[in-house]
């Protein structure tokens, strides 16, 4: 009787826990734009340079958000071969879509990180004035986002993307799309590889907030290798095909690597 009272207790407190992280999140990201991101561009500089500004905020926001489902035990986020960040930079940065915390985790992590964010969410209340903001990549077209990864790798960011576009459903296989691709052998701009577990399970697509695991979250991000894209298939010149084939290149190789990683 006593280990299921403690056992109901701690779940509903994981359960306050989670809606607190992501209330102070949304509410976070409202004040940011009302509050905060006005000073910043009232400050010298071009609209680069305040977006820049903007984004090493919201790594460090991230990072605190990272750091308090970590405090209050909903999620704790372990990074591995982290030496490899020290070369992101004017890399694309690729790692399949599990949780819905993944992009917060490797954002707050990637220095001078952009990110490629779905079209979708552009029309979110709460996010889009932190997006625009900070000068984000809009897949909404492949026009918009060839020329929004060129111009921040040209700047020497790390662009991260998610190949399969939004999260996997749990047991499916992975599907990536082409569009990081098309930026690959368009820029020939290098990939750097991350590999994404959670055990057990959790904030997956289509899954309420709210159905937590029995017990806290562990996501394992495991930073790969540094890939050049010419190098991995042939008759990189045609650009259509390349990108096809080094899509399903990509698409194979983290089936492999997540079997590795479990």
């Amino acid at each position: 009787m006593y280990n299921w009272v403690k056992y109901r207790a701690d779940r509903l407190w994981r359960v306050a826990a989670t809606g607190f992280c992501f209330s102070v999140f949304s509410l976070g990201g409202l004040l940011q734009s009302l509050l905060v991101f006005p000073i910043i561009y009232a400050l010298p500089g071009n609209r680069e340079h305040k977006a820049h500004r903007i984004r090493a905020l919201q790594q460090r926001t991230f990072a605190g958000f990272v750091w308090l489902m970590d405090v209050l035990g909903v999620v704790r986020a372990k990074l591995h071969n982290t030496e490899l960040l020290a070369k992101s930079p004017g890399c694309i940065v690729i790692a399949n879509h599990l949780t819905l915390v993944d992009v917060v985790i490797l954002f707050a992590h990637l220095p001078q990180a952009n990110c490629v964010v779905k079209g979708e969410l552009w029309r979110n209340r709460y996010l889009k004035g932190v997006m625009r903001a900070a000068g984000f990549i809009s897949n909404e077209s492949a026009e918009h986002l060839l020329r929004g990864c060129q111009k921040a790798l040209n700047a020497n960011e790390a662009v991260l993307i998610f190949p399969e576009g939004s999260r996997n459903l749990p047991g499916q296989g992975l599907c990536f799309k082409r569009g990081f691709a098309n930026v690959a052998v368009r820029t020939g701009a290098p990939i750097l590889t991350a590999f994404i577990t959670c055990n057990p399970l959790t904030l997956t697509k289509g899954e309420p907030w709210y159905r937590i695991p029995p017990k806290c979250a562990e996501v394992n991000v495991y930073f790969a290798e540094v890939l050049q894209p010419a190098t991995l298939i042939d008759d990189f010149e045609d650009k259509p095909r390349a990108a096809r084939l080094l899509t399903s290149y990509l698409e194979n190789y983290f089936e492999e690597g997540l079997k590795r990683y479990g």
